[in-house]
């Protein structure tokens, strides 16, 4: 009967009020050169506590020129085992939309295929914002930053700095960036 009450108090005291604001959390910059995973399991712990599901925004260009190494591969398979979000970012000195557009394919495949994950969101510069129409034709929400994101970089602090971001928005639905709705956050 204790633990049945314990329980009941539990999710009582992790309910959130029915029309809380909703905002995403962004690991901008994921995952840094040498990322130690016990930092990262205890970021993920973290995030548990606080029942926030994040989304962790992955350079694209980083990726192509340095690769990554098999602790990212765990940290990628952790991040889809309790449902953060990956989302793919693409910086404005991709030149042309046919180029874009192969950027695009080959980081979508690139996730798939490695890690099993899908991309449903992009973040991308300023000057990418006009081809909002060739991400949309592979389904992917655009996001640029807004009120409703909170952007955390992905340094040897993420820890800290994500800690102080939560500790301060009691009551707030914490939910991945596709949640929001983002194409139609203006830009």
């Amino acid at each position: 009967m204790l633990c049945a009450l314990d329980r009941l108090l539990e999710g009582c005291l992790h309910a959130r009020p029915k029309n809380a604001p909703r905002s995403a959390l962004l690991i901008e910059g994921f995952p840094r050169p040498h990322h130690p995973i016990v930092e990262f399991a205890k970021l993920l712990f973290l995030l548990q506590e606080y029942r926030v599901k994040a989304t962790f925004v992955v350079d694209w260009q980083e990726i192509r020129e340095r690769g990554l190494g098999s602790s990212v591969g765990e940290m990628m398979k952790l991040l889809k085992h309790y449902e953060h979000e990956v989302a793919i970012k693409f910086k404005g000195d991709v030149c042309g939309a046919r180029r874009l557009n192969q950027h695009m394919v080959e980081a979508l495949h690139f996730m798939q295929r490695v890690y099993g994950i899908t991309i449903e969101s992009v973040k991308v510069d300023h000057p990418l914002v006009t081809n909002r129409e060739i991400f949309a034709s592979h389904g992917l929400a655009v996001f640029n930053g807004g009120r409703d994101q909170v952007v955390v970089q992905d340094t040897e602090y993420v820890v800290h700095d994500v800690a102080l971001a939560l500790r301060g928005t009691g009551g707030r639905e914490w939910v991945r960036v596709n949640e929001l709705g983002v194409q139609k956050t203006c830009l």
